[in-house]
């Protein structure tokens, strides 16, 4: 199973990953983010000239939004093979780049999931009455708390620490084993501590970056 899925073409999991990311968030965008939802969201703190204006706004330049998402996949992508590549290179362990960035495609589907979950949540079980209730991040300890309760520099890290952060740890390692001669154990260990360390210290920039710019 695991020599399979290694055997597949890196472009094809790029563009399937994009296909299935893109597919989330227009079903999304299409079902819930009507003018309604921005005039019961913003009627309070906005006129009503300066709703349409941001929904306009928001109209013309959705397109751009999906633009962007190949990217923010790259970057994830490569973030998480950079942190394995560091590892592996500082226990003296070689292993190929092209390779590791395979792993790190086939691990970021545990995302696309966690995507397809938040939608049928949306759709059959939470009732989506402000732009917040679409804010919301299945299955993570953010959803233990009251968001406007929560100081901003908590929001991020509370937001990762979820099921499907913890899936995407145990993918990671299950497919490294059949990448290099290593247990499960082992390549959880070497998640942990590459990975890991790259996720921890990104955490602490975005909270940085949190208290600086709020």
């Amino acid at each position: 199973m695991i020599n399979y899925l290694l055997g597949i073409n890196r472009w094809m999991l790029f563009f399937l990953l994009i296909f299935f990311i893109d597919f989330t968030s227009l079903a999304i965008s299409y079902l819930y983010l009507t003018s309604s939802l921005y005039y019961q969201s913003l009627g309070e703190q906005l006129t009503v000239d300066r709703i349409a204006k941001l929904i306009e706004f928001s109209q013309k330049w959705q397109w751009l939004g999906y633009l962007f998402i190949p990217i923010v996949v790259l970057l994830r992508v490569s973030f998480t093979t950079i942190c394995l590549y560091t590892g592996f290179f500082l226990a003296n362990f070689k292993v190929r780049f092209k390779d590791l960035f395979k792993v790190a495609l086939l691990a970021d589907f545990v995302f696309v999931l966690a995507g397809i979950v938040k939608l049928v949540i949306l759709i059959f079980f939470k009732e989506v009455n402000t732009l917040n209730d679409l804010q919301f991040q299945p299955l993570s300890i953010m959803e233990v708390f009251d968001r406007t309760k929560v100081d901003a520099m908590l929001l991020y890290p509370l937001s990762l620490i979820s099921v499907f952060e913890l899936l995407y740890w145990l993918v990671l390692a299950w497919l490294l084993t059949g990448l290099v001669e290593k247990s499960f154990g082992n390549s959880l260990k070497t998640v942990a501590t590459s990975y890991g360390t790259g996720l921890a210290l990104w955490v602490l920039f975005v909270m940085f970056l949190t208290v600086n710019l709020t």
